[in-house]
Formats: structure tokens, C-alpha cells, sequence
């Protein structure tokens, strides 16, 4: 496989892994109570950072684009008038804010950390 299909592979991959993401912190997020948003934000943390060290800031930009997309439409009222699945209260909006903080915080990482010293040379 080429260099750049492979690059548009894993980009594909890592979008599939922000959407799982997505749906299960908001089909999860209130569970077990405040217990089930800190897992679910752990979630976030673990695959986001998974994400930038595969890809880099691209592959963060693919994970945070397809969460953020899919946390937004399950944030909102379905089409027949049905109740969200993430509603504003304080467990939605740990979920919805805290997860965007997670992200932008693994964004904001030193490369050396994810990488180590070795390949931040390389």
C-alpha cells in the first residue's frame, strides 16, 4: 500500500475511533453517575492521545472533527421532537466541555511525551 493511502487509511481509522467514542460517552456519560463521566472522559483522553501520537496533529484534527460532529447532533433534539441524549445539565455538560477540554489539553502536549526522546529527534 502506498504512503498516501495508508495516510488516508489511518485518518478513515482514527474517525471511526472518534465516533465510537462519541457514541458511547453519550449513550454512557450518565450511567454511573459521576463515576461513568469521568470514564467516559478517560475515554477521550486515552483515545485522543492514541490518536496524536499515531498521526500527529492530523490525526487529533480527524478524532476532535468526528467527536465534536457527533457530540453536537446527540446534544441536539431529534427530528420528530424527541429528547436528546445529551441533555444540559450538569452530567451533559461535564461530558460535552470537559471532553473538548480533554482534547485541547492532548493537543497541547509536548511531542516527547507521546513519542518519547528518541523519536522527537527523528
Amino acid at each position: 500500500m502506498g504512503g498516501m493511502a495508508r495516510i488516508v487509511s489511518s485518518c478513515l481509522a482514527i474517525a471511526l475511533v472518534g465516533a465510537l467514542v462519541a457514541l458511547v460517552g453519550a449513550g454512557s456519560h450518565r450511567a454511573y453517575g459521576w463515576f461513568g463521566v469521568v470514564a467516559c472522559l478517560l475515554l477521550v483522553a486515552a483515545a485522543s492521545t492514541f490518536s496524536r501520537a499515531w498521526r500527529g496533529f492530523l490525526g487529533l484534527g480527524f478524532f476532535a472533527f468526528t467527536w465534536v460532529v457527533l457530540t453536537t447532533l446527540l446534544s441536539t433534539a431529534g427530528p420528530g421532537g424527541s429528547s436528546p441524549l445529551i441533555v444540559a445539565d450538569a452530567h451533559g455538560l461535564t461530558w460535552v466541555y470537559g471532553g473538548a477540554a480533554v482534547i485541547v489539553a492532548v493537543g497541547l502536549l509536548p511531542r516527547r511525551v507521546l513519542v518519547g526522546a528518541e523519536g522527537a529527534a527523528a
